[in-house]
Formats: C-alpha cells, sequence, structure tokens
C-alpha cells in the first residue's frame, strides 16, 4: 500500500512553497529528484550547480539523502526547506 504524508517544501531561493503528498517509501534524494524534474524552476541556475539539501524548519535537522522518508521525523504538515 502506498502510504503518503503531506508536506510542505519551502525554498528560500524561488521565494515559493509546495505542498506535496510525498510516499513515506522513498529515500530522501528521491523527492529532491521528483522536484527537480517536476518544477522548471528548479532547472534554474542555482541549483543545477550544487546539490539541494532538505532540512526541517521548525527543527533544523539535516536530513541525511539516503534515508526513507518513514524513518525520519516527517509526518503529515511537516515545514521543509529545500536549499
Amino acid at each position: 500500500m502506498d502510504f503518503r504524508v503531506y508536506v510542505i517544501v519551502e525554498m528560500p531561493v524561488l521565494d515559493k512553497k509546495y505542498e506535496l503528498l510525498v510516499p513515506i517509501d522513498r529515500r530522501i534524494h528521491d523527492l529532491i529528484t521528483v522536484l527537480k524534474k517536476a518544477l522548471p524552476e528548479l532547472s534554474d541556475d542555482f541549483y543545477e550547480r550544487r546539490e539541494p539539501v532538505i532540512m526541517g524548519k521548525t527543527t533544523g535537522e539535516l536530513y541525511d539523502m539516503n534515508v526513507v522518508i518513514k524513518n525520519t521525523n516527517i509526518k503529515n504538515g511537516t515545514r521543509l526547506i529545500l536549499i
């Protein structure tokens, strides 16, 4: 069964927020890859030259790219920052 969590991803570089349903059985790296493909703004020169990092907005925790989302503290309503 494909369980998902509702998250809000903020991108300070683009000054935008996106609300997403994210499958919990995927890695953080997969989330960033999907964001880069789905959002044309992410093909901007800033994100092409750097590897984006996901960070918890309230906790300040940097998430390891290889961790599966269900093994993190990311739950429904979590606010994330893509930097």
